[in-house]
């Protein structure tokens, strides 16, 4: 058409605003059903399946009946206007079945068979109307404008096409970067809900007019017109079958390529959604491509054929750009650097990866249903054809849909899954060509393509390797493009269902670690000259530390299967009977068989029962409740494990527990931030009547909740009589001081944190981990501040109640994986080194603190006069002396460090040198009441002392803080801010301690 008239215009930018809403309704169901289904990966392919299988009912009715409706625009306009209605009561709909479901039906159904079915059933009458509703709307809206504006049906066609296609690309990203962070699933749906509302009134106000219907062209009942007749449905026939094939194989497609690309880019919500756009944006240009050309084409079908050709071709191409991905990854981490800017340039580079992979075949993918319809409008079968070609293609794309899921990728690997797809598509295309071949040069033509596809084939099976070693690199987390060659070998290496699963030996000492989709999940060691592994403590004190809180954990539940070491030693536990461990994937199962011995419980002992599941349906339908269950989820910025971190799961727990039951939850610290830490803490203290937290590492947080009672003193030793203790061991712990070394938080620090981070809750309805954590993992943050409690220069903990003030070093054995032992064991030598009967040497001493005790000796010399360098040495020596052992040695252990020093005999010391001994010291016996004495009077006075002196100021203001909750005084805490907090500036640890206090006396603190 050399010019688009006006309200054509108008049409198709409502249109593109229908697409918009359309990809978000899909986009936010995948998230709804994910909460209920259990898993993304099950939610997208369900989503996907039941979206397009509407969409076919609805194009196929469209077909049956749309042709007797006068005005396919204002029809078009009635539905969206439905849809529209339907999105607003939606979130209340989901959320009321869902909990008469997990609270009254699932416990009834008891069978895993039967809970299925009912869950698939229920998510797809949730969505299936909606669905059928919104295929009506491309058949109606199409047929309304060929009524409307004949002579372009191509052109119509391909324009329409376009513009809903690319209002979903638009939409699939406004899901991600705005909607989602700001609105929440619920904000989201009602957004799209009003935008059909919006699109619904534009199309009925456009709507005026009459509309010609196109009515199929009448057969005569003569010889050549049952010949004619017969060919028509012949084509027909052709048509709907290719349409079919080329429908599935798009969409086989479409979710091989977004496995493959979570191997390079990482499995985060922006990562799919910007697959996902760049998929559909393929399409929609495509669409526009075609538009002009389906009308000026003399044989559309032969014209079909070689794109189909062509389609095929390009997947099998994005194989030799996705060998090079990995490079583009590693390239992306190494140039940009960890900030805000650096992860939306990381998105940026890795959408692009994703197009140039996706896209060209998507492009080929998005001219074939226009030149389908057109074929059938030329041949005269009229409107019906556009409903009729809409449906198979979608009913094709439900079976692409389940075959890649449960059997292509399953049996076939993505690599070969992937080509079987492209010469699917080749071969539709072939065979149009075949029968559409008239002359010798098609005959040739078409002979020349089955040559191409034939070697085309041979060349990307022989060609392109998938090097397990490349694709468990972690190339998104480490920028390393493949895995040590010279070290690491993979033993086991499969393409699951929901995701690629590698075990990985090392070499050189015989370590073995266990990845999903390249992100390590576990390892164990199996070397005695090696290191244990940073992951062994968490997984076996997952277990352990419940164990000690309670006298018959007879039923314990296990969410993640991960390596089997949970699972394996809490059957360490001869007061446990039965030990039920979900994992969604079967090939974590599988690869984990390789740790051999030390997981050898959870697959032979008769106790151990391993469950293909999701976690949440699994316990919900059991009859019978848990003493414990153990959450030991992947890290939160994977797409789909933020809901088991979410306020709704917590909520959901004490439903599944004993009366004296406990709820363990593992939190990583790394790869998040304080306020996303926040932001769960947020979710689960509400749930639960209390709650202790220990650190496995100096990064893995275990927080034992019980719904119904306080917690009492755990009793750990009883561990150490049974054949867990071979587990503790084989983890570095060997008696129950290494264990209780751990603990860090009560309920009322881990309430405190919660507030001293404000955040909402992480909820299934607003996922601010599955939103933000991307960026996290991305930046490498970490909740340092709360890693950093058990280190803290003043002694938090012990006057918070948290851990004992006695501390036995010899029992709390080396290791490089709680820097609390390094701070203990340090503060130890540098004491022993300050006395003079010492035989410890310098050099035995951490770098850092061979100064401290340097220049303390030095200046046990008692220089005369003090030089004011040198009492400003003294000032900082001592500071470091306070920072490096107040709160990392015992009371008994300070005498002669900070109690009495014996490394000063001076008989004279500067007036206010001594005064800050004699503070020092009052704080080190732990005497409160003088402590606050001296520590008000050394305030009262700073602005009259040397300046020197001034750098003591911030710390005695804290230790100030910290004597007040000593005393029980907790309402001078908000006096001294104001007394002299303002005029006091403190940064980093000493800044978390301060605000941590004053969050801790909150008004709305129990301590008030």
């Amino acid at each position: 058409m050399s010019a688009i008239p006006p309200r054509l215009k108008l049409l198709l930018s409502v249109f593109v605003l229908s697409g918009f809403a359309g990809l978000i309704y899909q986009s936010i169901w995948s998230h709804y059903l994910g909460l209920f289904l259990g898993h993304a990966a099950y939610a997208q392919a369900l989503v996907l399946a039941i979206f397009m299988g509407g969409m076919a009912l609805g194009a196929a009715l469209i077909a049956r009946v749309g042709q007797e409706w006068r005005n396919l625009i204002r029809s078009y306009a009635i539905i969206e206007a439905i849809i529209g209605v339907l999105a607003l009561v939606f979130h209340w709909v989901f959320v009321g079945i869902v909990d008469f479901s997990y609270n009254k039906l699932i416990p009834v159904l008891e069978a895993p068979g039967l809970v299925g079915i009912y869950k698939w059933l229920l998510a797809t009458l949730l969505i299936l109307p909606q669905t059928i509703l919104l295929g009506m709307t491309f058949p109606l809206m199409s047929g309304g404008i060929i009524r409307r504006f004949s002579g372009n049906d191509g052109s119509i066609l391909g324009g329409l096409y376009f513009t809903n296609s690319i209002g979903a690309a638009l939409g699939v990203l406004a899901v991600a970067f705005i909607f989602l962070p700001n609105l929440g699933l619920h904000g989201a749906i009602l957004t799209a809900g009003v935008l059909n509302l919006v699109v619904a009134a534009l199309a009925w106000v456009l709507s005026r007019g009459n509309e010609q219907a196109r009515h199929a062209v009448p057969i005569s009942n003569s010889t050549e017109g049952r010949q004619l007749s017969e060919e028509r449905r012949r084509l027909l026939k052709v048509v709907l079958i290719a349409t079919f094939f080329s429908g599935a194989a798009s969409f086989a497609y479409e979710i091989i390529w977004i496995r493959m690309l979570s191997l390079a880019v990482g499995s985060t919500l922006h990562a799919f959604e910007l697959m996902l756009a760049a998929f559909i944006a393929g399409i929609a240009f495509g669409g526009f491509w075609v538009r002009r050309r389906a009308d000026t084409t003399g044989d559309p079908m032969r014209l079909v054929g070689w794109l189909q050709v062509l389609m095929g071709l390009a997947a099998l191409v994005s194989l030799f750009f996705y060998a090079n991905a990995f490079s583009w990854v590693g390239f992306l981490m190494e140039s940009l650097s960890r900030t805000d800017g650096g992860y939306q340039l990381y998105n940026l580079g890795t959408a692009l990866i994703a197009i140039l992979i996706m896209m060209p075949a998507a492009f080929f993918a998005g001219t074939t249903l226009p030149l389908f319809t057109v074929a059938l409008l030329r041949n005269g079968q009229g409107e019906p054809s556009i409903g009729r070609v809409y449906a198979w293609n979608t009913l094709g794309a439900i079976l692409g849909v389940f075959a890649t899921i449960h059997f292509l990728i399953p049996v076939l690997g993505l690599k070969l899954a992937l080509i079987l797809a492209a010469v699917v598509d080749m071969l539709v295309g072939v065979i149009l060509l075949r029968l559409n071949t008239y002359t010798q040069r098609d005959f040739i033509g078409t002979g020349v393509a089955a040559a191409i596809i034939f070697f085309a084939t041979i060349l990307a099976m022989t060609n392109v390797p998938f090097d397990p070693m490349k694709l468990s690199s972690g190339v998104y987390r480490t920028g390393l493009t493949e895995l040590r060659h010279e070290q690491d070998k993979v033993i086991y290496y499969r393409d699951g269902k929901t995701a690629s699963v590698a075990t990985i030996v090392d070499a050189v000492n015989g370590n073995i670690r266990i990845a999903t989709n390249g992100k390590i999940d576990a390892a164990i060691r199996f070397s005695e000259k090696a290191l244990i592994s940073q992951d062994e403590p968490t997984m076996v004190l997952l277990p352990a530390i419940p164990l000690g809180y309670q006298d018959t954990p007879s039923r314990v539940g296990i969410i993640g299967f991960g390596s089997g070491l949970s699972t394996h030693a809490v059957l360490g536990d001869s007061r446990v009977k039965r030990v039920d461990t979900v994992e969604i994937e079967s090939s974590m199962v599988d690869g984990a068989r390789f740790f051999g011995e030390r997981v050898e419980r959870a697959y032979k002992d008769p106790r151990s029962h391993i469950i293909i599941d999701d976690a949440k349906s699994y316990f919900s339908s059991q009859q019978q409740k848990y003493d414990l269950i153990i959450s030991e989820p992947s890290n939160p910025w994977i797409s789909g494990v933020g809901s088991l971190f979410s306020k709704e799961f917590y909520q959901h727990v004490p439903k599944l527990l004993n009366e004296d039951g406990l709820f363990v939850q593992w939190l990583q610290l790394y790869e998040i931030d304080e306020k996303l830490v926040g932001s769960v803490l947020a979710a689960l203290t509400p749930a639960f009547a209390d709650y202790h937290a220990y650190l496995a590492n100096n990064a893995d947080l275990i927080i034992v909740a019980s719904p119904a009672r306080q917690l009492t003193k755990p009793d750990f030793s009883r561990l150490f009589s049974e054949k867990i203790r071979d587990d503790l061991a084989k983890a570095g712990i060997s008696n129950v001081e290494q264990i209780t070394f751990r603990r860090v938080a009560d309920k009322k620090l881990l309430e405190t944190l919660s507030r001293l981070y404000p955040n909402r809750a992480n909820s299934d309805y607003f996922p601010l981990l599955s939103i933000n954590a991307p960026k996290t993992r991305y930046k490498g943050s970490a909740a340092r501040a709360i890693m950093g409690l058990p280190t803290i220069d003043l002694p938090l903990l012990e006057v918070l109640g948290i851990v004992e003030p006695k501390i036995s070093l010899e029992k709390v054995t080396d290791t490089h994986l709680f820097t609390r032992y390094l701070s203990v064991a340090n503060a130890s030598k540098i004491a022993e080194s300050l006395r003079p009967d010492s035989t410890k040497g310098l050099q035995e001493i951490r770098v850092d603190t061979t100064r401290i005790a340097a220049g303390l000796r030095e200046l046990g010399r008692c220089p005369k006069p003090w030089t004011a360098a040198q009492e400003s040495a003294a000032i900082i020596a001592a500071l470091q002396l306070l920072q490096n052992t107040l709160a990392h040695l015992p009371v008994d252990q300070q005498e002669g460090v900070l109690i009495n020093p014996i490394w000063i005999e001076c008989e004279q010391l500067p007036t206010e040198f001594a005064q800050m001994l004699a503070l020092m010291g009052a704080l080190a016996k732990r005497d409160y009441t003088e402590a606050d004495i001296l520590l008000r009077a050394w305030l009262d006075n700073r602005e009259s002392r040397n300046d020197a002196y001034r750098i003591l100021d911030p710390t005695f203001y804290v230790a100030l803080q910290l004597v007040q909750i000593a005393l029980g005084k907790y309402n001078n805490i908000e006096l001294l801010e104001e007394q002299y907090g303002r005029s006091i500036h403190t940064d980093g640890e000493l800044l978390f301690v301060r605000s941590l206090l004053m969050a801790w006396v909150d008004e709305d603190n129990s301590a008030l």
